[in-house]
């Protein structure tokens, strides 16, 4: 039975992410360099760091492929940029939280390459490799996740050092570049000296016209593939995404009620799949403190059929199933994540995909409403936001039933720094699926002593079990009414027990 008439339009674009790469590993952080400025180098007894963010998605290590420099030549005819040797490290990256401070770990990589002179003022790129033919060879960096992990991502440091008799010359230097594109960063350089081993960042200030921090990057780009991304169950169908830093209390953005809200969930599948789960996460944010108990509040979750209309909306349909779950009170800060299984795989329940809309996916919903009283809902609690997540893809937004229409929801666009470049905050709850996509199998019969299926047990049926008495040929077998492998007295006991027409 359908609850749901009013539709919503498609307005994102879905996102899988394949496990697969190529040998040589892609490109996961990247800058592009700045226009107006570089830095001259400190010479052989300072090693400049910069900090590379990439999204891990639950990996613990990064195993590099490449680094790509952008050495900065002020050169010309007259006066050359003189020859000069490029050392790169790849190096841990470690920080303490109670101080805020961070810090360079072990080196676990270097090479090192000589550029001649340049008679050209111009951006120099020197990219070093490691096992391009063998991937067991490349360097594994273990990724520092403190600061930005519960955002989606792990840091380490790509060092360079300038040596040998020109390691000072004000025509050498590193290309001060933009936020990153691809991956994130520090505003600020890491600056490891030698000969006192002291580390610490630096940064160029605050400009004077325009009051903005000064970027403190120099130009590198990262080639590699996060490693040890977990112990993913190989029945993860949806999920393994990183919690954002926030949370979503339906009553703070709608008109102060409870609200289902829908998070859109898109697995591999082919036309006429349907997906058997086993276990559903969802993941409910508690506010609590020492001072304040955050409230015990109940939470219902349901599994909906993904519909699909002429005009390219997609909408809710069928609840499937549900269950409703307590949650207790609490008075620390945390992720507490509801655990919906079934033991029993006569137990569980099935959702035919929405095939149409994607090409090679399959889509339905999982949807979630808080329960309680007005203090509850109005407690520090709610749905859990993340970004997006390593297995499925999903849309970009909300979905939420309100007063008889479908729709979505999204919390708009963040700067990420720059106005020019414009991101969709993350519109995700944190829900996970396991179970299993294949062939939608037809629903048992209402009338399972009726082996014919022509709505009578007879004598028809009867020589049919009697055909087949003994253990199963197959498993399962139509004859075997009590599930236990074998047809025999008591498969005819509940024949016999159901002799007649069947039930309508």
């Amino acid at each position: 039975m359908s609850i749901f008439k009013s539709t919503i339009a498609a307005l994102a674009t879905v996102c899988i992410i394949s496990a697969a790469h190529a040998q040589t590993d892609p490109v996961f952080f990247n800058e592009t360099s700045s226009t107006t400025t570089y830095k001259t180098s400190y010479g052989s007894d300072v090693i400049s760091y910069m900090g590379c963010g990439v999204k891990a998605n639950g990996g613990t290590s990064a195993r590099i492929n490449s680094v790509t420099m952008g050495i900065q030549r002020v050169g010309s005819a007259a006066a050359p940029a003189p020859s000069v040797t490029v050392e790169c490290y790849i190096s841990e990256m470690t920080y303490v939280a109670s101080t805020g401070v961070y810090g360079v770990g072990p080196v676990i990589a270097t090479q090192s390459v000589t550029i001649g002179e340049n008679i050209a003022n111009t951006v120099e790129n020197i990219t070093f490799s490691w096992g391009d033919t063998d991937p067991s060879l490349r360097p594994v960096v273990n990724l520092m996740s403190t600061v930005n992990g519960p955002n989606g991502y792990g840091s380490f440091w790509v060092g360079m050092r300038f040596t040998g008799v020109n390691a000072a010359s004000i025509l050498n230097g590193w290309r001060i570049a933009n936020e990153p594109t691809t991956g994130r960063s520090l505003n600020n350089f890491g600056k490891y000296t030698i000969s006192t081993g002291v580390f610490g960042t630096f940064t160029f200030g605050t400009d004077a016209t325009s009051g903005l921090t000064n970027p403190a990057r120099y130009n590198v780009s990262v080639s590699g593939l996060v490693t040890n991304a977990g112990a993913v169950a190989p029945d993860l169908a949806f999920g393994q995404s990183f919690e954002n830093n926030t949370y979503y209390k339906p009553t703070d953005n709608l008109d102060g009620t409870t609200r289902w809200i829908y998070n859109s969930n898109f697995v591999t599948a082919q036309p006429g799949d349907a997906f058997t789960p086993n276990k559903v996460v969802v993941g409910i944010y508690r506010g609590g403190s020492s001072a304040t108990t955050i409230p015990a509040v109940g939470v219902e979750v349901a599994l909906v059929k993904m519909a699909y209309a002429v005009s390219g909306n997609l909408e809710p349909s069928d609840v499937i199933a549900s269950k409703t779950f307590q949650l207790n009170s609490a008075n620390t800060p945390f992720t507490e994540r509801v655990e919906w299984t079934w033991a029993n795989a006569s137990d569980r329940p099935q959702i035919q995909l929405e095939t149409t809309s994607n090409a090679g996916l399959g889509g339905y919903y999982v949807a979630i409403r808080l329960l309680g009283d007005t203090a509850t809902l109005a407690a520090a609690q709610g749905l859990r936001v993340v970004y997006l997540q390593s297995k499925g893809g999903s849309f970009n937004n909300l979905g939420y039933y309100v007063n008889g229409v479908f729709g979505n929801y999204n919390f708009g666009q963040y700067s990420n720094g720059t106005t020019a470049d414009p991101r969709y905050k993350p519109a995700r709850m944190l829900t996970e699926t396991y179970g299993v996509v294949g062939p939608a199998t037809p629903p048992p019969p209402a009338c399972p002593s009726d082996l014919n299926q022509d709505g009578v047990v007879n004598g028809a049926d009867l020589g049919m079990l009697l055909g087949v008495w003994g253990p199963c040929p197959s498993s399962p077998c139509a004859a075997d009414l009590n599930g236990d492998g074998q047809v025999n007295g008591a498969d005819l006991g509940l024949m016999l027990g159901a002799w007649g027409n069947c039930p309508v």
